[in-house]
């Protein structure tokens, strides 16, 4: 089952099968960001600008690593 999320980022809207995502950073600052496109474009998403992305994507990074990020 494919993990499929859809936030605007950067004036774009972005559909993105986070099954697909190789790898994702979580910074000192709580920003959490991932190459897509091929790692041409890389995302940047943090908690006061897009709450439910941050949280969609801690849930999954929690859930499939089973590791607590918080």
């Amino acid at each position: 089952m494919a993990h499929w999320i859809k936030f605007i980022y950067d004036r774009n809207t972005y559909v993105i099968d986070l099954d697909r995502v190789t790898t994702f950073c979580l910074s000192h600052n709580r920003r959490i960001s991932f190459p897509v496109m091929d790692g041409s474009t890389t995302i940047v998403i943090n908690q006061q600008s897009d709450p439910a992305t941050y949280q969609t994507l801690l849930d999954y990074i929690e859930q499939q690593t089973g590791q607590p990020l918080t």
